[in-house]
């Protein structure tokens, strides 16, 4: 009876061993990893309850675009939602933008907001995100697509804002010649971003201005530097070469008029003495140079607020409010006199609705 028993228990054992090792399966190889096409950074795990959106900057190469992150991820923490922010490794990988955008929605972002430097581009991220009925915002962007649905675009007006840089800039031409805006003479270089709407719309806004405001200025050249600090100072290098007496370096972003003051100062020339430098974009690396006399004049669309006005925007469109089609956030120059006020937040407006940038080389509000 004993031995049966024994058996019984020792049948049950085997089983049981027999059991668990099939059951366990050998560990995988590890897969190979894919290149990585974006830059990834997610805010803390939300609160019960708490929302799940989608940011795409179209790179994380400019301090601009780090600083609108900065913005969104603020609020978006502070309404307890998490925030996924991923962008191609440069504002010119066109497709990566679309892939980036492709992979968020198939994370299962509940909104999404975007900067495309392409068309096309957005045109399909957008048809994307409509296909899955998920709410889509276009930031720094206020130019309506000619397909797809976009919730709102949110951003300021670049023609407008450069017009204003151009006629401190006149300003800043005519100190330096004892002479008035109207008759003064001078030299203007322009380093252009990538060919886009953005550089369209920043270099037609700021001939304008130079036409108004100093209409015997000269822009004696113009050439990309596709954003970058770097390819600023190499542009403006040559252009010091070819015209040595230029008085103003104007930068369709900040970065690139950042390189091309570093490049005129190793030539041995004094920024605002025997030259100018002036951008568009007012992020935190130009505010502290202008600051220690280093630039002399950015136009400030204040990109850590624009952020924040994307989510602010999120959640009304959660909440079932309308929103404008076009949200215009402010823009400002911001020079030594008013830096503070700007860094103190005291020059920011509220946004309003606006009206939509067109790639006509025409003002974006009508004369």
């Amino acid at each position: 009876m004993q031995r049966k028993r024994f058996l019984s228990l020792f049948s049950i054992l085997l089983i049981l061993a027999l059991v668990v090792t099939g059951c366990t399966v050998p560990a995988a190889a590890p897969a190979a990893e894919a290149p990585a096409a974006a830059t990834e950074a997610v805010s803390e795990a939300p609160a019960a309850g708490g929302r799940y959106v989608g940011f795409v900057p179209p790179a994380l190469t400019s301090p601009f675009h780090v600083a609108m992150v900065d913005g969104a991820t603020a609020r978006s923490q502070e309404l307890g939602w998490t925030i996924d922010v991923q962008a191609p490794a440069s504002e010119g990988d066109f497709q990566a933008f679309v892939t980036t955008v492709q992979q968020l929605l198939e994370k299962g972002v509940e909104a999404i907001s975007i900067n495309p430097i392409g068309t096309d581009s957005a045109i399909t991220a957008v048809k994307a995100a409509n296909e899955k009925g998920i709410p889509i915002l276009a930031h720094n962007f206020i130019t309506p697509f000619s397909e797809g649905e976009v919730n709102a675009y949110i951003g300021y007006d670049q023609w407008g804002g450069a017009e204003k840089l151009a006629a401190y800039t006149c300003e800043l031409i005519a100190k330096k010649y004892n002479s008035t805006p109207a008759e003064t003479t001078g030299k203007v270089f322009i380093l252009l971003g990538i060919d886009s709407i953005f550089s369209h719309r920043r270099t037609g806004g700021f001939k304008a201005g130079l036409a108004k405001n100093c209409p015997n200025v000269e822009v004696v050249g113009e050439q990309t530097a596709e954003w970058l600090r770097t390819k600023g100072s190499e542009v403006a290098t040559i252009a010091l070469q070819a015209n040595p007496d230029i008085d103003v370096f104007y930068g369709n972003s900040d970065e690139m008029a950042i390189g091309a003051a570093l490049a005129a100062e190793q030539l041995g020339l004094v920024i605002n003495q025997d030259f100018f430098a002036v951008g568009i974009d007012g992020n935190q690396p130009t505010l502290d140079l202008l600051k220690e006399g280093k630039f002399s004049a950015t136009l400030g669309v204040d990109p850590v607020r624009m952020g924040v006005t994307v989510i602010d925007t999120m959640e009304k469109i959660f909440n079932g409010e309308e929103v404008p089609q076009i949200i215009l956030t402010p823009s400002v120059v911001v020079t030594p006199e008013n830096l503070q006020d700007y860094l103190d937040g005291k020059l920011w407006t509220e946004p309003v609705a606006g009206f939509p940038e067109l790639d006509n080389d025409l003002p974006t509000v009508p004369e």
